[in-house]
């Protein structure tokens, strides 16, 4: 009981709310994003719940943001879906480093890593 009470205070406490404020998403974001993500591999694969809790929760606010960003942009469903879908696997990181069950939180990163590339096909400018 006590397990799925901190799982849901964990999502809820990620998944935010999509009514902040959007922000430019620009090269720098996304570099600062793909520096995170890499980090979070990084820290999850060394068994740091500190860092790795602190990188998941950064990533969380930013997909906030990033999903306002293309909602408001109105012409991107898609990236809302994926930024939506990214906060969801942020929040599975979160819980797995939480229970210290770093097999689930490295699946969680690594599905994280492929949902970012799969929006960059779709819409970044080369």
């Amino acid at each position: 009981m006590r397990r799925a009470a901190v799982v849901l205070l964990v999502q809820i406490a990620l998944l935010g709310s999509v009514s902040t404020t959007a922000m430019e998403v620009d090269g720098d974001v996304m570099r600062s994003i793909d520096e995170t993500v890499k980090s979070l591999d990084s820290n999850v694969t060394l068994h740091d719940v500190k860092a790795a809790s602190a990188e998941a929760k950064e990533l969380a606010e930013l997909f906030v943001q990033i999903e306002a960003h293309y909602a408001k942009k109105g012409d991107a469903a898609d990236a809302v879906e994926f930024s939506r879908q990214t906060r969801l696997l942020v929040a599975q990181t979160l819980t797995a480093l939480l229970a210290q069950d770093f097999d689930t939180a490295a699946d969680a990163v690594s599905a994280l890593t492929k949902s970012c590339k799969t929006c960059h096909n779709v819409y970044k400018k080369e």
